[in-house]
């Protein structure tokens, strides 16, 4: 922007500006949660996004092959349902997904992408911090396996196309999978050993035409940390989409930049 754009920006913005420091100011002493948890972790996560070396940001209107694409799924994660996209707007035939939760992740792509052969992993019945092969961090603990994991697929149609896998990633046999995954998700343990041993495993299972996504960069700081030191050593490029907590590693061109002039609106998460 040249310094005469930015003084019109400016004075367009004056007759608002007073009234948003005041509220600002009277919501840092009244709303101290609210500023702690949304605004000073937002300004985080904006920062961290953009010091990141090796990862490009995009947003989700610079992926021509999801455009056009109509998903269904629930509309507490956003993220969900442009992965659902993604892997129909690439085609994809076979997923794994490394942490199954609540399984909403491996429904939704199910769900909207009828020829898709889904495979999600998780560690066994009431495992404990104890018997992971590696450590955990405190968030990790919260979703150790319970008897509603994969809930959200449990007697669903889509059910007959979802495999749920148990074990521990860090000791998983992956190699029935070698090479044959058109989409990996990485949703496992948080920490960065964990995030390190699921890439390699990622990058094993992953087809010649093949995608990786892994979940909580902007929030996860481990995960953060092991994804800008992994991506320049990658033999393409690694993108995080706007408005998503995910990066992805394509073996596809599925991206098409598009100039800084044209940008809309950006989300802030």
């Amino acid at each position: 922007m040249s310094a005469g754009g930015l003084r019109n920006t400016i004075n367009r913005k004056r007759p608002i500006l007073a009234p948003i420091m005041r509220g600002f100011a009277r919501g840092v002493v009244h709303r101290r949660a609210e500023f702690r948890h949304h605004v000073v972790r937002e300004a985080w996560t904006v920062a961290k996004r953009f010091g990141a070396e090796g990862i490009e940001n995009i947003e989700l209107r610079e992926i021509p092959c999801v455009q056009d694409v109509v998903v269904e799924g629930y509309v507490d994660d956003y993220q969900r349902l442009v992965m659902a996209a993604l892997a129909r707007g690439l085609e994809c035939r076979t997923f794994f997904e490394i942490g199954t939760a609540s399984g909403r992740t491996s429904w939704i792509l199910a769900r909207s992408n009828p020829e898709l052969e889904l495979f999600t992993l998780d560690l066994p019945p009431a495992s404990t911090p104890e018997d992971t092969a590696l450590n955990l961090g405190p968030d990790d603990r919260a979703f150790l396996r319970d008897a509603s994991c994969g809930h959200a697929f449990h007697g669903t149609p889509e059910a007959a196309r979802i495999e749920q896998l148990s074990g521990d990633s860090a000791t998983f046999d992956f190699s029935p999978w070698e090479g044959k995954i058109d989409f990996v998700y990485v949703d496992g343990a948080h920490t960065y050993d964990y995030v390190r041993h699921d890439t390699e495993n990622a990058l094993r299972m992953l087809s010649p035409t093949g995608t990786i996504v892994w979940d909580d960069y902007t929030t996860g700081d481990a995960v953060y940390h092991f994804i800008t030191d992994c991506a320049p050593s990658l033999d393409r490029t690694v993108y995080h989409v706007f408005g998503t907590r995910m990066v992805i590693y394509s073996r596809r061109d599925f991206v098409h930049r598009l100039p800084f002039s044209n940008f809309t609106s950006i989300p802030a998460v």
